[in-house]
């Protein structure tokens, strides 16, 4: 989840076993991402900004599908929402503090769907503060991590159900891509983790 460029506001369901980790990309997205992993030194981050409107770049992308069903939507629904959610752009604000910290604002196209999906437009994530976040499931907290650049933010969002977590990262690339990092870990069971590259809006 809870997306996103668009917020996801949920969070997911618990499943039984032993803790694995279940990539929702294809071997061949983590392939073609490979060329993003360098390690790059804080001068280069600090030139990159989240800052601007973004939208899904074409290309193999990760499944969304499945972290969709994982935070809790119904199967039957999952496969219509990730093509909706897939169309939407997503506008992110990167926020300087007068204290030194950093917030950042998301915000998505707010949606109608007669669904148990809901969508947090204008959210502001902040490092020193919770945000509470309803969900058809109950509330989250969400906070921003402390962040040292402006093209490498964390937001983690907390609960609904006790040590569930989702962690949203985003994450610039390039001076025209970013990275959306989202990983759902529920309080036992499989963890899933999708990444999609963003394109600046033209």
């Amino acid at each position: 989840m809870n997306l996103l460029l668009t917020i996801l506001t949920l969070s997911g369901m618990s499943t039984s076993g032993s803790l694995r980790v279940k990539h929702a990309t294809r071997r061949r997205d983590l392939l073609g991402s490979r060329r993003t992993e360098r390690p790059r030194s804080d001068a280069v981050l600090n030139t990159l900004s989240l800052d601007g409107t973004w939208v899904l770049a074409p290309g193999p992308r990760g499944a969304l599908k499945d972290f969709l069903i994982s935070v809790g939507a119904p199967r039957v629904f999952a496969g219509p929402l990730a093509k909706a959610f897939d169309a939407d752009a997503i506008q992110l604000d990167v926020i300087d503090k007068n204290n030194g910290g950093r917030a950042i604002s998301v915000e998505t196209p707010k949606r109608s769907w007669s669904l148990p999906i809901k969508l947090n437009t204008n959210a502001i994530y902040h490092e020193t503060q919770d945000t509470i976040v309803a969900t058809p499931r109950g509330n989250q907290k969400a906070s921003l991590r402390p962040c040292t650049s402006r093209g490498d933010v964390t937001i983690v969002k907390r609960g609904p159900a006790e040590g569930e977590r989702v962690l949203e990262r985003y994450r610039a690339v390039d001076e025209g891509h970013i990275e959306q990092e989202l990983t759902h870990v529920p309080a036992s069971g499989e963890r899933v983790v999708v990444r999609r590259t963003f394109m600046r809006a033209a």
